[in-house]
């Protein structure tokens, strides 16, 4: 290691989608998975092809049923399991051939992690951290009242 001590100068490490946790996806893009899981159809997989697919037993699958939005506590239920990310996710997606919800979410999705994946700036003098966006070329820090 550097004399410096760890991390000194170099890049800070930014998790990939496939470690992005659950918690990153928005109630705006879980509404509109649901749009797209939460209506039962012979031509394509829905919510219970995705539960049986997050390995969800039969008997808990059943309960979710019983919700009125049975894809949104299926992910909130999966999010505490290990194993659970947005990466894994559109995996799964991919998985049960839903190259539509891939498609039309697929933007959705990745604007609401790139905050996750979005590098850590720290401010030494201020000893303040924010996060970089990645949607516009400014950098806002908030300013201590020291």
């Amino acid at each position: 290691m550097a004399a410096g001590g760890p991390g000194v100068g170099s890049a800070p490490h930014i998790p990939s989608a496939s470690s992005l946790p659950l918690a990153a996806l928005n109630v705006r893009v879980r509404r509109r998975l649901s749009l797209f899981l939460n209506v039962r159809t012979q031509v394509a997989a829905d919510w219970t092809a995705l539960a049986e697919e997050m390995d969800f037993e039969y008997l808990e699958i059943r309960q979710l049923e019983t919700h009125t939005d049975p894809t949104g506590s299926l992910l909130d239920d999966w999010q505490g399991r290990p194993g659970a990310s947005v990466g894994r996710l559109l995996e799964l997606l991919a998985k049960l051939g839903r190259d539509d919800v891939l498609v039309e979410l697929g933007p959705s999705i990745g604007a609401a992690g790139s905050w996750w994946l979005s590098p850590m700036i720290t401010c030494k003098a201020r000893n303040v951290t924010s996060r970089l966006s990645l949607h516009s070329a400014s950098l806002q820090v908030p300013i201590r009242n020291d």
